[in-house]
């Protein structure tokens, strides 16, 4: 008998224990579907920031090019 409410103790707790762990799998499972709309995003903003690394390339080449010009401009000139 008491090694019966022993067990029965133990098998409780161990539902009890249990009925805990689901409810923080459910706790992680609802904050990770809350996430994934933004982990979804990650590869739209990485090529958005590559297209902003290409247009700045391209700008220092315009704004370089324009400078030099103007520069060899002025000294061909004579005026300095």
């Amino acid at each position: 008998m008491k090694i019966d409410l022993e067990i029965l103790n133990k098998l409780n707790k161990i539902t009890e224990d249990i009925g805990v762990i689901k409810t923080d799998v459910a706790v992680i499972k609802a904050r990770l579907d809350g996430q994934q709309k933004a982990i979804d995003k990650i590869p739209d903003l990485a090529q958005k920031v590559g297209e902003l690394k290409n247009w700045r390339q391209i700008a220092i080449i315009i704004i370089t090019g324009t400078a030099s010009t103007v520069f060899g401009w002025i000294l061909k000139s004579g005026r300095m």
